[in-house]
């Protein structure tokens, strides 16, 4: 039978310790006193150090904490859960426990800290604010002008789909629409997602897709261009 060589409890221990004498000697984490958590003013995504998640701050706190709060590193998989009680707009505190195994032993642990909410800007509401894009979906139609109400039907298909991508957290957004002779240009945030919606729209009103490549500059060594697509529906 194992005992504690510090208060002589007997039962499982850890380097000769039992967990509450091994807490009180070496503590599981170092809490800081406060920890910031930035939210995107615009979509209220929430940095993380994977990147901007598209949760619920509640939802992100217990993967913050994972970054931000420092564990013995012979702790294994280390559960951090919480409650929270607003001070004001800007401030909570947390009332935290944070469960690991050390060696064979179990080892909890609670602290508090404040968590300080900052606004931010995500990259992608950054791009849309600055109209960003990268590629350009032509609306036309084959020997003649668009109707109004096609072109409106059109951009309406392209509007409602990259809704939907945005939604299931993809970079895709809108920069503008512009009203041209004969139809009608939408700028879109990413060339993956013009070239995507292109055939979509080919697809759906039975039309052809083309597609021109500019060069716009060049990011890590590699060249970027801007793609435009010119989608003719038939009809």
């Amino acid at each position: 039978m194992l005992f504690c060589v510090e208060c002589g409890r007997e039962g499982p221990t850890v380097e000769g310790l039992c967990p509450a004498c091994f807490r009180a000697k070496r503590p599981l984490v170092r809490p800081p006193e406060t920890i910031d958590a930035v939210v995107c003013k615009e979509c209220g995504r929430v940095e993380t150090a994977g990147g901007w998640a598209r949760v619920l701050l509640e939802s992100a706190i217990p993967r913050i904490l994972q970054e931000r709060v420092p564990v013995d590193p012979r702790a294994a998989r280390p559960a951090f859960s919480y409650s929270m009680a607003r001070e004001d707009p800007r401030n909570y505190r947390l009332t935290v426990k944070v469960a690991a195994r050390i060696q064979d032993v179990e080892v909890v642990e609670s602290f508090t800290t404040r968590l300080r909410v900052k606004q931010g800007q995500c990259p992608t509401c950054t791009r849309r604010r600055s109209r960003y894009y990268e590629g350009i979906v032509q609306l036309r139609a084959e020997g003649r002008a668009l109707t109004d109400a096609e072109r409106g039907r059109l951009v309406r298909f392209v509007e409602e789909a990259v809704e939907r991508r945005a939604a299931k957290g993809e970079e895709a957004f809108v920069s503008k629409v512009e009203v041209v002779r004969g139809g009608a240009d939408v700028y879109l945030s990413t060339n993956g997602l013009a070239r995507t919606l292109a055939r979509d729209l080919a697809d759906a009103f039975d039309g052809t897709v083309g597609s021109s490549p500019k060069l716009y500059g060049r990011r890590d060594g590699t060249d970027v261009y801007r793609v435009t697509y010119l989608v003719r529906i038939k009809g």
